[in-house]
Parts: C-alpha cells; structure tokens; sequence
C-alpha cells in the first residue's frame, strides 16, 4: 500500500494550487482523489483549498499524524474515524469526538455566526 500522509497531502495539493508544473502533483494521490470527486476546475481547486487549510490547521491534532493499524484496520483507522463511539449531538467517531472536544462542541452552528455563537 501506498503511503499517504498530511505531509504529502500538504506538498501536492499547494503545488496543484500555485500550477506548480516543477513537480509532479498530476501523478499524486491527493490531486487524482480530488479531481476524482470534482471534474469541474473550479470546484476541484475550492475544495483543494479548503483540504490544505483544513490539514494545515489541523496537523498538530494526534488523529491527524497517526493511523490505528491492526488486524481489524490493516489499512488503518482513518485517523480514528473508523472507530465508533455513542452519537451524542452529531459527533459519532474518535475523530468527530476529539474533533468536538469530547461532545463539548459539537453539531453545525448556523452560519454566518452571530455574537452568542461566536
């Protein structure tokens, strides 16, 4: 199996970004997952964009630098996304759970955000 990895997600997807042709981001994971998902350009390079400021903001957060594998994961947890935990206010995952600081902050607030939800 391939590595794949926020460090490699991060190098690709700011190359596919910046039409950096000096590397080869075409052949990459990242780039042909996105572009897998969303043929139209503009579409693919928004969500390219919200992947790195997402994986940037997050890259200090444990289930983002680690992967569960074992007999049960022999490809890994998805950074624990893969592990099931009670639904409590949507969060339902390892990751959602830690991502919600243990159900604390948890559910989508309605947007644009006001004062109280601020």
């Amino acid at each position: 199996m391939p590595e794949y990895d926020i460090v490699g997600a991060l190098q690709d997807l700011s190359a596919y970004l910046a039409n950096d042709e000096s590397t080869n981001y075409k052949d990459g994971y990242y780039y042909k997952t996105v572009k897998k998902y969303f043929p139209d350009e503009e579409d693919a390079r928004s969500f390219a964009l919200r992947l790195v400021i997402h994986y940037a903001g997050d890259v200090h957060q444990p289930l983002h630098a680690t992967a569960l594998v074992d007999d049960k994961y022999p490809n890994g947890d998805a950074g624990g996304n893969f592990e099931r935990l009670p639904d409590i206010c949507g969060a339902h995952n390892l990751h959602a759970v830690w991502d919600s600081t243990g159900y604390t902050y948890c559910g989508y607030n309605d947007l644009p955000l006001n004062s109280k939800d601020w």
